[in-house]
């Protein structure tokens, strides 16, 4: 099993029932991961929060996979509700 550390990631864009999310820093920054909106794997508290994630926005989050080749990413954490969500600095 993987699991990513808590990190920040940008979601990049929805299409049918998978998010993108991209990743703003660490060795991986950059790389664009897609994620499932609705997962059996999900609690019912997480299934929540991934629902509520929008596209434009960054949080911290952390993923999980079953398997490592290649990896079937979820979403085990949202360590920022929408209240307390960063917006994304892009320079001027």
């Amino acid at each position: 099993m993987l699991e990513t550390e808590s990190e920040l990631y940008e979601v990049a864009g929805a299409q049918n029932n998978h998010l993108w999310l991209e990743v703003l820093e660490g060795p991986d920054q950059g790389i664009l991961v897609s994620v499932p909106v609705h997962s059996s794997e999900y609690d019912k508290d997480t299934q929540a929060d991934v629902l509520d994630l929008e596209v434009g926005c960054v949080y911290e989050l952390t993923l999980v996979s079953d398997q490592t080749s290649p990896p079937d990413w979820k979403i085990k954490k949202v360590h920022n509700n929408e209240k307390e969500r960063l917006q994304r600095q892009t320079p001027v």
